[in-house]
């Protein structure tokens, strides 16, 4: 059993989220040059011959439930040949989340899909091929095929030492060849942490509790180091790198352990690997705290009053347990808000921390800048400030004018797909597709969805015209039952009412894709006067609502009132009314309890507010 609905072209299912952007959570990293001297050893004509230590390579996923029943056995096997093979995980993103993998999206795709071309997953390869020339399948992988590798002798020898001093991975080492060789040889040095417990990875579905040796980062890339194309007996060369792990996303700072191993681009052959399993840490400060990656923000804001609840990894670059420090966060340059953190953080170890709530004016024009800043770690100075301060740029949301259209162009599996449309009150505008999906019904791994006659055929065009009830921030939201997005076969887009996208699957999904916009854009740009002067109270109202405006100009003045489906309940029409501060009382009471939106128009302006209907 393998998790895919069949063979997978990874060339259509994945596009990329976005680039990956590393931001620096430590302290004092200095980045060191980058450097590798050939050395000829003119004199040394044969060198001490090494056993070929194998590499296994296994694709795998915490959503996928083979992986879940397959990979204790493959570790067993792992464990058992610790001195005659290395084994490194690459958590993908089929068929379901997994969090190890959006941790290094761009690595994983490139060695995963562009290098490798896995097809499945779990799926393994060996020294750079499929064991026993099968389909990679784990139990390809045996005794005697680790046995036989290790039986030859290697063309290299291949070691190497590493350690981390502020923030910078360090790696040291030699490799000498041994025997005449040639090819297109690249040296692979990858960071990997020996184990990650599913409490640090949330996520996944299918159970497993450990995930062993997963790649973090390819050093300096996945394209490997340069090497001589041929080599003799006797050369060698030095290994002197240095890398900045700034922004890498670390469980367990003291689990880490680096790989490096040869291998020939010519037929992927790995000629040589080995592994150190213990990397010190050295930092130098006693006590600094760092403010890492802002998330768990929207992609864009509506215009208005908005409310988010930042998420912030804050980081211990010191020698002493982090046990205390406040993080200091504004939006938009307003007022500062402060949050006491208390806990207990090892030296390099990061938590995320959820924000209070705070509440700002977003503009329909200017980014909304998020600014987090870590103070006073263990009540105490911090000795390092470079790494103090992080930061977030959210754009304003794309607006229209009462009207989206909602394209979805479904792949093979239409069954799988749902959307919904709903307002800021979270009350369902708009849907379609499968709705036995749902919006928790997803990235499940198992096929097929729960029927429906409402599904999309598969391969279909379904275009949706949706009328937005008021002006208001709305958001799209579609999910994928099985948790592989459209394959890229399918798409969908929703466009404004002047037919321009708004948004579309230029970044893909695999569970679900959450993207907001307004409705009314051409108000909410303008910031009309009627806007800023306008007022409403009692909110809550149970009986008359007084409405309070100013008006710059004698205007044509009508008061509607439009529930959350829609459905307009009050239409006063005032006449015209004197420039100048005015006011009127709408009768409520005959109304049901929820959520309304009241707009007043006079002349060519218009003004909105949300207001909550009690009894």
């Amino acid at each position: 059993m393998v998790c895919a609905h069949t063979n997978y072209n990874l060339d259509l299912i994945k596009t990329y989220f976005h680039d990956t952007k590393f931001e620096i959570i430590m302290k004092r990293f200095i980045t060191l040059t980058l450097g590798a001297a050939m050395l000829m050893a003119t004199a040394q004509l044969s060198a001490q011959t090494t056993p070929r230590m194998g590499l296994c390579e296994e694709a795998t996923q915490a959503s996928c439930p083979p992986c879940a029943s397959l990979n204790p056995a493959l570790q067993t096997l792992m464990n058992n040949n610790s001195d005659k093979t290395i084994f490194m995980a690459y958590q993908v993103w089929w068929p379901g989340f997994d969090q190890m993998y959006l941790d290094n999206e761009a690595d994983i795709d490139a060695r995963v899909g562009t290098y490798y071309g896995y097809q499945f997953a779990p799926q393994v390869k060996f020294q750079g091929t499929y064991p026993n020339g099968g389909d990679g399948s784990l139990n390809t992988l045996t005794q005697t095929v680790i046995n036989n590798n290790y039986a030859q002798m290697s063309e290299f020898n291949l070691t190497i030492s590493a350690e981390l001093v502020n923030g910078n991975l360090l790696v040291t080492g030699s490799l000498d060849a041994t025997a005449a060789v040639s090819g297109n040889l690249k040296l692979h040095l990858v960071l990997t942490e020996g184990t990650i417990y599913s409490t640090q990875a949330t996520g996944g579905t299918n159970g497993e509790t450990e995930f062993h040796h997963v790649m973090k980062k390819f050093l300096p890339g996945v394209a490997g180091i340069d090497l001589a194309d041929s080599w003799v007996a006797g050369e060698s060369l030095t290994i002197d790198e240095s890398y900045n792990l700034g922004g890498l996303t670390i469980y367990n700072w003291d689990d880490l352990e680096v790989i490096a191993f040869v291998q020939n681009n010519d037929d992927k052959f790995i000629l040589q690997a080995t592994k150190d399993s213990e990397v010190p840490i050295i930092v130098d400060a006693a006590n600094n705290a760092s403010a890492g990656n802002i998330s768990g923000t929207p992609l864009v804001v509506c215009a208005g009053q908005n409310t988010l609840s930042p998420n912030v990894t804050i980081g211990n670059g010191g020698n002493e347990t982090l046990t205390s420090c406040d993080i200091v966060y504004s939006v938009n340059g307003g007022a500062e808000q402060t949050y006491s953190w208390t806990g207990s953080l090892a030296t390099l170890a990061t938590a995320l921390v959820t924000l209070d709530p705070i509440t700002f004016t977003a503009s329909a024009v200017d980014p909304t800048v998020i600014n987090v800043m870590v103070q006073n770690p263990n009540g105490m100075m911090d000795e390092v400030s470079t790494d103090d301060m992080s930061s977030i740029s959210i754009d304003p949301a794309p607006g229209t004018d009462y009207t989206v259209q909602v394209t979805i162009v479904a792949d093979n599996y239409g069954d799988e797909i749902y959307w919904q449309i709903t307002n800021s009150a979270d009350v369902i505008v708009a849907s379609g597709g499968n709705p036995n999906v749902g919006l928790d019904n997803v990235g499940t791994g198992v096929f097929p969805p729960p029927f429906s006659a409402q599904s999309y055929a598969n391969g279909s065009t379904n275009v949706i015209d949706v009328t937005l009830p008021a002006i208001d921030c709305y958001t799209f939201h579609i999910t994928d039952y099985y948790g592989d997005g459209l394959l890229g076969t399918g798409t969908y887009s929703l466009k404004d009412n002047a037919g321009l996208v708004m948004h579309s699957d230029v970044e893909n999904y695999t569970d679900e894709a959450i993207k907001n916009f307004s409705g009314d854009a051409t108000s909410a740009v303008s910031e009309n006067l009627l806007s800023q002067g306008l007022t409403m109270s009692p909110n809550p109202v149970s009986e008359n609502l007084n409405v309070y405006f100013n008006l710059v100009s004698q205007s044509q003045v009508n008061i509607t009132v439009v529930n959350t489906l829609g459905q307009e309940v009050i239409n006063e029409f005032l006449g015209a009314r004197a420039m100048g501060m005015t006011n009127t009382a709408i009768d409520m009471s005959n109304l049901e309890a929820g959520i309304y939106y009241v707009s007043v128009v006079a002349g060519s302006e218009l003004a909105m507010r949300k207001i909550s209907v009690i009894r």
